[in-house]
């Protein structure tokens, strides 16, 4: 425990953060996609991530999210291979709607997590941040069901903030953004380019994600770059910690249910096995340097004894104005709120904290739209 000695501070600064008087700017750059996620890239990435985050959370900011992986499933027996390929039935899904579920394992362990969008009459397409989903769904076809990749030529990106929509419907030919419900998508012409546009984020706030053809994403992010700061993957870090987001290669490291996940609703009441053990928790804490884009150092962490938490993911949140994690604790010691340790010794003073922190109530995220096109106040 004697690493952690005092509370990280926000004063130190990076290329393009507050403080640089010419700030650098985040490009989009086409590249293949890899089989894990590209965290070393991301954290070289420019620019002061607890900025960024600040910014989307009081404006509006632009993240290129085209590392997921794309498929598509069509035909009469889509809707069955899916529902079978999920923890969730996607049977009734209307067209326009888009459905989030869980990949368990034989014994009801997450895998993973998967967003299905119903794009036509046995019609879905099926995006993940893990490779191997997107191998093993194509392995499902059969003759009811035909089951493309996509992924090379799609790129997605998301504007996320109580400014998004005001800062992208002058770019639309037609306006049906404001009125699109939360896990709504629509097809829009965006910038002269044909998009499709999904209202849903990875932040907590307001926003869209935009799914856009590879070969437009270019100008496409050029576009929208002009009227929106453009953020990294750790600013994205940051917001969905703070808004109680799983990143599936971290809070997924473990054999967790979706019990102990708090993501019940999401399996589709497929959870197996005994009364949760363990439960997922938000803290602050206090550690020597400044988190960014946190992952536990083992590849598979050994679970929290009584009075531990396993920290999977943690940041500095300009929110809380300190560190701010995931873990799992023991459930006893999350429901009686007990001082806990964390057994690597990286994170002192922990206390555990509501989750999701921001927008307990989960609110904004579903909030409408003011003529202005502004939040509803």
């Amino acid at each position: 425990m004697a690493r952690c000695l005092e509370t990280v501070h926000c004063d130190c600064l990076v290329a393009g953060g507050h403080g640089d008087a010419h700030p650098h700017r985040l490009e989009f750059v086409l590249t293949g996609r890899s089989a894990v996620l590209p965290f070393e890239q991301w954290r070289s990435e420019v620019g002061d991530p607890s900025a960024q985050a600040l910014l989307c959370r009081e404006q509006a900011g632009l993240f290129d999210f085209s590392f997921m992986h794309i498929a598509r499933a069509s035909g009469p027996g889509a809707a069955t291979v899916l529902t079978n390929y999920l923890a969730r039935d996607v049977t009734g899904l209307p067209v326009g709607k888009l459905r989030y579920g869980l990949r368990l394992n034989a014994v009801g362990r997450i895998l993973s997590d998967v967003t299905i969008w119903k794009i036509g009459e046995n019609a879905y397409d099926v995006m993940s941040g893990r490779r191997q989903d997107i191998t093993e769904l194509l392995g499902h076809q059969n003759s009811q069901t035909h089951i493309e990749e996509l992924s090379a030529r799609t790129s997605i990106f998301s504007i996320q903030g109580p400014q998004s929509l005001a800062r992208i419907v002058a770019l639309c030919s037609n306006e049906p953004l404001s009125c699109l419900d939360y896990f709504d998508f629509c097809d829009v012409i965006m910038c002269g380019l044909p998009v499709r546009v999904g209202r849903l984020g990875y932040t907590g706030e307001r926003g869209f994600e935009i799914v856009v053809d590879t070969a437009d994403a270019a100008r496409l992010w050029q576009h929208l770059s002009t009227r929106v700061e453009a953020a990294g993957f750790a600013a994205a870090d940051i917001l969905r910690i703070e808004a109680g987001f799983v990143l599936f290669c971290n809070e997924f490291s473990i054999d967790v249910t979706a019990q102990e996940a708090a993501m019940e609703k999401f399996s589709g009441g497929c959870c197996v096995g005994a009364p949760s053990a363990l439960s997922l928790v938000c803290f602050s804490a206090q550690t020597l340097k400044r988190p960014v884009l946190w992952q536990h150092p083992e590849a598979r962490p050994v679970l929290p004894k009584p009075g531990e938490v396993l920290v999977t993911s943690a940041c500095y949140s300009p929110l809380a104005g300190t560190v701010l994690g995931l873990g799992y604790a023991n459930t006893a010691d999350a429901n009686h709120r007990r001082d806990l340790v964390d057994p690597l010794g990286e994170f002192c003073n922990l206390t555990l904290c509501t989750r999701p922190f921001f927008d307990p109530e989960k609110r904004v995220t579903r909030g409408g739209w003011g003529l202005d096109f502004m939040p509803h106040s």
